[in-house]
């Protein structure tokens, strides 16, 4: 009896680990549908990116599963959701399945930074808990100290980002000097451009002021002169309409490469509104969807009328 018993159970067992495949499938479907990363953030990259230290003292506590987020060694295994990735873990998976309805599972072993988690020890007790929808798990857990917020859905690219901004305000006092300005970019570094940006704005600043800039001083200053002078151009012409997806700090950045380009060229001063209007005119999605819509037409695959 016990023996048909425990057979059944590996069935069972043997049956979730499969549902939890073709999840792991759909989900890679999804991703690649969608291009948002279904992987584990990887805990030696986000050390190194957030430079990371030491962790505290060990406490034993109850985590959400859903703020698990990494791995330190097993990121090729498991998804995002932790569902297997391989068919060849379908033995070990069923096992710890087993054990966890007979016997009880140990804690898991995980870092902590901010507030998501990375699992050191119990990778497969994360998956097999996650796939029947609990919500919690008991966890020996070690946390790092950080100023960067990490949020679950975070991927390495956001990880990076975030810790950009953090050296950023580190660096200038921006949010202690403008705290109503939002600086926010979509891409690696984009915040060390910003940085830059207003180390220049210094260098003149001292020049014409004759003393010494504090950084503070100049960062006001650049938001003040530069940074809101641009943006109120971007907004004016609505560049973002043309550029989906992306920040005014994005467009900023931008719109400023462009007017030194123009400048160049032209060889005079260029007014930012002219730039905005010219960024548009090359590169705004409006203006490249009329000329795939001509494009199309010319080759007969639209008998639509250009608006």
């Amino acid at each position: 009896m016990n023996d048909e018993i425990g057979g059944r159970q590996r069935l069972d067992a043997i049956q979730q680990f499969r549902q939890a495949r073709r999840r792991a499938r759909l989900r890679k479907l999804l991703s690649r549908l969608t291009g948002r990363s279904d992987d584990l953030l990887v805990f030696d990259e986000v050390r190194r990116t957030l430079e990371l230290a030491h962790p505290k003292l060990e406490a034993r506590k109850v985590i959400p599963l859903d703020s698990i987020v990494g791995t330190v060694s097993r990121y090729h295994d498991f998804n995002r959701q932790f569902n297997p990735l391989s068919d060849s873990d379908e033995q070990r998976w069923a096992r710890v399945k087993e054990l966890m309805e007979t016997q009880g599972l140990e804690p898991i072993e995980v870092y902590q930074v901010g507030d998501v988690y990375f699992v050191l020890d119990g990778n497969h007790r994360v998956s097999v808990a996650r796939q029947f929808e609990a919500q919690t798990i008991e966890a020996y857990v070690k946390e790092f100290r950080t100023s960067v917020d990490l949020d679950p859905g975070d991927n390495i690219q956001d990880v990076v980002l975030k810790a950009e901004r953090a050296e950023l305000m580190e660096d200038t006092q921006l949010e202690e000097v403008r705290p109503g300005v939002e600086i926010k970019v979509t891409l690696p570094g984009r915040y060390r451009e910003i940085l830059e940006h207003i180390q220049v704005h210094r260098y003149y600043m001292g020049l014409e002021l004759q003393r010494d800039i504090t950084i503070e001083e100049a960062s006001a200053s650049w938001v003040d002169n530069v940074y809101c002078p641009a943006v109120e151009a971007i907004r004016e012409h609505q560049v973002l309409e043309d550029f989906p997806g992306r920040t005014e700090t994005d467009l900023y950045l931008w719109l400023k490469k462009h007017q030194a380009d123009l400048e160049k060229a032209f060889d005079r001063q260029v007014p930012e509104s002219d730039a905005a209007v010219d960024l548009i005119r090359r590169f705004g999605e409006r203006f490249w969807n009329r000329v795939r819509r001509l494009r199309d037409r010319l080759v007969g695959r639209d008998e639509l009328p250009l608006e």
